[in-house]
């Protein structure tokens, strides 16, 4: 696993699907749900906790078609 590979917080992640023109749905429990262009699946996510797992983070991340790496980048010059 790559060493940058770790927890995100729930504010950098939500700025980074705007940053995707993502679009917040709803809330359904403690999951929130947003809609992103060319996505056939909604991403969801635990709002509710002060961090998203790095997992979570690369599921939604296949779901987008977005690498790990670019997404650790752009986190690292946006949050």
């Amino acid at each position: 696993m790559n060493k940058h590979f770790r927890p995100v917080k729930v504010k950098c992640w939500e700025k980074f699907l705007e940053h995707c023109n993502c679009i917040y749905k709803s809330t359904e429990g403690s999951h929130h749900k947003w809609k992103c262009p060319n996505c056939l699946q909604p991403i969801i996510f635990r709002g509710s906790k002060k961090e998203i797992p790095p997992m979570h983070i690369k599921t939604n991340l296949r779901t987008m078609g977005i690498q790990v790496e670019d997404f650790y980048s752009w986190m690292k010059e946006n949050c």
